[in-house]
């Protein structure tokens, strides 16, 4: 039996807009008036403090979104308390879920002919955010790098992965946004690469590792279930 593996953020909860994109974007439409490079910084200090920190464990996705905003707020020198943060939140939550909602057909369908997993740079709380988004049920396997202690681009992040679905990289599909941390390593191992391109600010000099270019997770279809179409 094939498998796919998928990476979590920026992938199966915003269909290939990065983070620091998605982020941004809320910024913009709220009236949040901070620099670019400014917040890169606020975006890039909250990432790096979670990621070093202890693990999430159960924390939710709402609330892990909440504690990414406040950081970022807090090192833009934004004032506590500050009423454009729970509408962000909230926005940012609600684009996710709808996200993610509109991707369960397909999620669910592959699961009917695929081994799936997903590996993801994480928090320790992948488990208890898929379980949020009632994804649990199709997935075969879950890789979170506060819990393994590897982090992308380490391509025995991703031998983890295909180790614990029980099929050769050979067999296995990865999808993911970034083509740094998913798509080079998991081609070295000899897995089938699909980029999910999306929306970005810049691009990598060659793209030669990726099988596969996609601008939306939904066109994943027409290359592992051609014949449903």
């Amino acid at each position: 039996m094939k498998a796919v593996l998928f990476d979590f953020g920026g992938t199966i909860d915003t269909d290939g807009i990065h983070w620091s994109e998605e982020f941004w974007e809320f910024y913009r439409r709220l009236g949040v008036l901070v620099g670019r490079e400014e917040f890169e910084a606020a975006y890039l200090g909250i990432e790096k403090e979670l990621a070093d920190g202890a693990s999430l464990g159960e924390m939710t996705f709402y609330e892990t979104l909440r504690r990414q905003l406040s950081g970022q707020f807090k090192r833009l020198g934004l004032p506590e308390g500050d009423p454009r943060l729970e509408k962000m939140l909230d926005a940012c939550y609600a684009h996710v879920a709808g996200v993610i909602r509109k991707a369960t057909p397909l999620l669910e369908e592959l699961s009917k002919r695929f081994r799936l997993g997903i590996v993801s740079n994480f928090y320790g709380n992948l488990e208890a955010v898929c379980r949020e988004f009632a994804l649990n049920s199709y997935f075969t396997t879950l890789v979170d790098s506060a819990v393994v202690g590897m982090r992308k681009p380490d391509p025995r992040i991703w031998s983890l992965g295909v180790e614990k679905l029980g099929v050769l990289p050979g067999l296995t599909f990865v999808i993911g946004d970034s083509y740094e941390r998913d798509i080079i390593p998991a081609k070295s191992l000899g897995c089938t690469t699909v980029w999910l391109k999306g929306k970005r600010r810049t691009l990598p000099p060659s793209t030669a590792d990726a099988d596969y270019t996609i601008m939306s997770l939904g066109e994943v279809k027409r290359i592992l279930l051609p014949a449903s179409d």
